[in-house]
């Protein structure tokens, strides 16, 4: 499968392979009848760009690519029960990460931030940043969500040194977040990223970041592909349970 060979070649690609991939992943039906040049064209790339993607994971070129996103397309996908205990084996995971893992800095930049602004992609990754903002008004953090790149630009031009953006993102390597978080960088912003634990591009340009594992599987129905993101919500709950404890020893 496509997915298993981008993962085995996952270290030999750059921005440009991880977002040409991110797209065909999303939509492999619409690709399937596409020409290099329209894949190049909707990807911002160059279509010798599409070709070294497809011989990095091993492929000849790009007509075998769309053979394998007929194979893809045509297969018929049973939901494997053994998928429940993996998704359950996940969320523990994450829930352990967050019980335990160093969070020190972290919870330092969130109480020493003069302003935290959170920007998501997505609209899942939206609520959890209505969550962030819920939650830490319980200790008069208030979190101000972006809506928007109109409201976002307005926000860049307002913001210091002494504020505090997270970032929350399902891949981690949305290409309007990455830019963002590189932005952040060059500013002398201090940054949280949230996103899946891949080696993803958000990770190497905030200064902290917290990642979980999940998967994605077929849900039976065409070629429909699902992962749980209840992660996000966890890690919210979690993190601030850990700054109320943060705040107690500080205190004390």
């Amino acid at each position: 499968m496509l997915d298993e060979m981008v993962n085995s070649h996952y270290d030999q690609l750059n921005e440009n392979d991880l977002y040409i991939w991110q797209y065909i992943y999303h939509h492999k039906s619409d690709c399937q009848k596409m020409s290099i040049q329209e894949l190049a064209r909707t990807c911002n790339v160059s279509h010798t760009s599409i070709i070294r993607f497809c011989k990095k994971i091993g492929l000849d070129g790009y007509s075998e690519l769309k053979i394998h996103l007929k194979w893809s397309m045509k297969k018929q996908f049973d939901f494997d029960s053994q998928i429940m205990h993996k998704v359950a084996d996940e969320l523990k995971e994450t829930l352990d990460i967050m019980e335990n893992k160093d969070l020190d800095q972290v919870l330092k930049l969130i109480d020493e931030a003069r302003r935290i602004y959170i920007y998501s992609t997505g609209e899942v990754q939206f609520h959890a940043a209505q969550e962030f903002n819920r939650e830490f008004a319980y200790r008069h953090k208030i979190m101000h969500v972006i809506e928007g790149r109109s409201e976002l630009d307005t926000v860049l031009n307002n913001a210091s040194k002494d504020d505090l953006f997270i970032l929350i993102s399902l891949s981690g390597d949305n290409e309007t977040i990455v830019t963002l978080s590189k932005v952040l960088e060059k500013m002398h912003i201090s940054t949280i990223g949230i996103a899946m634990d891949n080696q993803n591009l958000l990770s190497l340009h905030v200064d902290e970041f917290i990642g979980f594992k999940t998967s994605y599987f077929h849900t039976g129905f065409q070629d429909k592909s699902y992962c749980c993101t209840g992660h996000f919500f966890l890690i919210v709950n979690m993190l601030f349970l850990r700054y109320l404890e943060y705040c107690s020893l500080k205190g004390e």
